[in-house]
């Protein structure tokens, strides 16, 4: 039970998105304030953000989840919730949103909208913040459609730019749907649960899931949740959007991997208790996310843009996260999400860099692909790295099946790590770096499940034990992603092939999802 109570950590959690929202009015209402000066006061409530990331860490160990007291009435209205999950996403966004901010600086300097696109930074990660801590469904409701408006206007700073307009238009058409989508879900829990509570609503739902009587509607609300997930996620076929927010700044490409392109995922986690309820959605999660990771992943090796393969390799993450949260391994999607923010935040700032690294190494010689001998030795090296590990830190690796069939895929992904050693002619030296790298990033993998498991314990919902049709779908995912993962590595010779030429044209086209949907938006205006 939380205590309702205003805690000193809590209020000045509050202060942060207020004073981030006042800059932004600040900003707007007095336009050309020097920007170094919005700079400065943009950059000191970021530090004062993590400051109060670090009191209610503290203020949690202290007293466990706090709350504040509802504004609002019947249930409904605005609260903080502070969990061990809201925290975590509290600061990444306040990490990555002081970083995006300071990156600003220089990025944009001399841009003479520059102080106006800091003050739409501030309110868009005002917006965040208010989301990520939401403890009621009235204001996670209206934070979700504030992030999206928020971004729209980041999204347009450069207005002259076609493509920024129509990636702008295609992400207002998507994020309208889901915004309808979110807000019928929660009409509909409120209606089934009586209460606009998280928490009560997590208990509610945890008690109808042992009881086995599910409350009428449900079923159509965790669809739609689903639904506004994958639409804010970029999911196939409405990430066409993500692959032209290229035209704008790059710090707003950072900015998307700190609670806004990834929101979905977190939707998912936090409603985890009412989205068990339905198994059906499970399956809904596990085919959307699994293609798209599927699909993106194989479309971000045939682009020549570096932002757009950047672009790719986050639809493939964010369906990959949704993937996981069919499976159920809420934990292990917040560890993915965390880690994945981080690194393609970097990856966006170094984006330059990356140019020249590609031309440093264009020259480099095509490796052939690895023989089935090598494929097989490679297989079996590392499921024996997997298991050895994994016991060696005493976890049980058959605990629950989403876990297994992330598992599974992580040795198929390992194993493409050491079959790169094969190609060509082998060398000793090469085969034991190679080795001793899949090690690494298997000791890694468990260390960093092991330590989400730790952390969000009593904050995401556990898995119930999944029936046939949910164990059927989770060996299909799994089937398809070690496919993929043969496929890669036979890359070379299939590219030679006509059909492998063909699937490379359809492929960088992006299965020609985006082009509809450009017709769409011709059609509609």
């Amino acid at each position: 039970m939380l205590d309702a109570v205003i805690h000193p950590a809590v209020l000045l959690v509050y202060l942060v998105p207020l004073s981030l929202g006042a800059i932004a009015c600040w900003v707007r209402w007095q336009p050309g304030q020097p920007p170094q000066r919005v700079y400065r006061l943009a950059m000191t409530v970021m530090g004062v953000a993590l400051l109060a990331v670090l009191l209610a860490a503290t203020a949690l160990l202290l007293n466990g989840p706090l709350a504040t007291p509802l504004l609002g009435m019947n249930g409904l209205g605005l609260a903080i919730r502070l969990d061990a999950l809201s925290l975590v996403m509290f600061g990444l966004v306040a990490s990555i949103g002081l970083l995006v901010i300071h990156f600003s600086r220089n990025y944009l300097d001399g841009d003479p909208g520059q102080g106006r696109f800091l003050g739409d930074l501030c309110l868009t990660i005002g917006a965040v913040i208010l989301f990520v801590l939401s403890g009621n469904l009235v204001q996670l409701v209206l934070a979700w459609i504030g992030t999206s408006l928020a971004l729209h206007r980041l999204l347009l700073f450069y207005s002259d730019r076609k493509g920024a307009v129509l990636a702008a238009r295609k992400k207002f058409i998507a994020a309208r749907i889901g915004d309808l989508c979110f807000t019928a879900a929660a009409i509909l829990m409120v209606r089934a649960f009586g209460t606009g509570d998280l928490g009560t609503l997590a208990d509610a739902a945890g008690t109808a899931l042992a009881t086995g009587t599910v409350p009428a509607g449900i079923g159509a609300a965790t669809v739609l949740v689903v639904v506004a997930a994958a639409l804010k996620s970029a999911m196939f076929p409405f990430h066409g959007w993500l692959l032209e927010v290229m035209e704008t700044p790059t710090p707003v490409s950072a900015l998307l991997h700190a609670g806004l392109l990834n929101a979905g995922t977190f939707l998912i986690v936090r409603l985890g208790e009412v989205i068990f309820l339905y198994p059906p959605t499970l399956h809904l999660l596990i085919l959307v996310g699994g293609f798209t990771a599927l699909f993106a992943s194989t479309a971000m090796v045939t682009q020549n843009s570096v932002k757009v393969s950047l672009a790719y390799s986050s639809a493939a993450h964010m369906g990959f996260m949704l993937m996981l949260c069919g499976f159920g391994a809420h934990s292990l999607a917040i560890m993915h999400l965390v880690a994945h923010s981080f690194y393609k935040a970097h990856a966006f700032f170094s984006s330059g860099s990356i140019v020249e690294y590609a031309q440093a190494t264009s020259t480099a010689k095509e490796k052939s692909a690895p023989q089935p001998v090598a494929l097989l030795i490679s297989l079996l090296a590392a499921a024996a790295i997997f298991v050895a590990i994994g016991s060696l830190l005493g976890i049980d690796l058959t605990k629950r099946p989403g876990e297994i069939a992330l598992g599974v895929i992580f040795i198929t992904a390992t194993t493409a790590l050491l079959a790169r050693a094969f190609a060509g002619r082998p060398q000793r030296f090469v085969l034991l770096r190679t080795g001793l790298a899949a090690a690494g990033v298997t000791l890694a993998f468990f260390a960093l499940e092991l330590l989400a498991a730790r952390l969000l314990t009593g904050s995401v919902a556990l898995f119930p034990t999944p029936g046939p049709a949910t164990l059927f779908i989770m060996m299909m995912a799994v089937l398809f992603f070690a496919l993929v993962t043969l496929l890669y590595a036979q890359l070379p010779a299939i590219a030679k092939t006509p059909v492998g030429r063909a699937a490379y044209v359809h492929l960088k086209q992006g299965l020609y999802a985006n082009t509809l949907f450009d017709r769409l938006i011709g059609a509609l205006r």
